[in-house]
């Protein structure tokens, strides 16, 4: 009897053991090499117009337009996406190269279309 009593009393130590180190292990995160960032665009911005991330993260754009339809555009990432109006549209890229990059609207959207821009900027 006093040996089934030790086998309780380490088993229920081992249980609890358990339950007490996991209240101090980290949560899960996600992925610190992501970085996901919301915007609009509509005649003739982006807003935000200045994105800056860190070389070799994974940037993922959540872009919506507002109004008509609009594009996204970074040349020296090879990036040419239609956004349609009221429709949300994810852009995922790794920021490879440091540098300040134009962002820009390839899809004409009006008279002010050419000052449509804005700035990837990667550190």
């Amino acid at each position: 009897m006093k040996f089934s009593y030790q086998k309780e009393l380490l088993l229920s130590l081992v249980i609890l053991g358990f339950f007490v180190l996991i209240q101090f292990l980290p949560e899960y995160q996600q992925d610190s090499d992501e970085v996901v960032f919301e915007m609009t665009t509509k005649q003739w911005e982006f807003e935000p117009n200045q994105i800056i991330v860190q070389q070799g993260q994974t940037v993922v754009i959540r872009l919506v337009s507002t109004d008509v339809p609009h594009g996204f555009a970074i040349d020296e990432y090879n990036i040419y996406t239609f956004v349609p109006p009221g429709q949300t549209v994810d852009i995922s890229f790794i920021a490879k190269d440091k540098g300040v990059f134009e962002i820009f609207c390839n899809i004409f959207c009006g008279e002010g279309h050419s000052t449509h821009r804005g700035q990837l900027i990667v550190r």
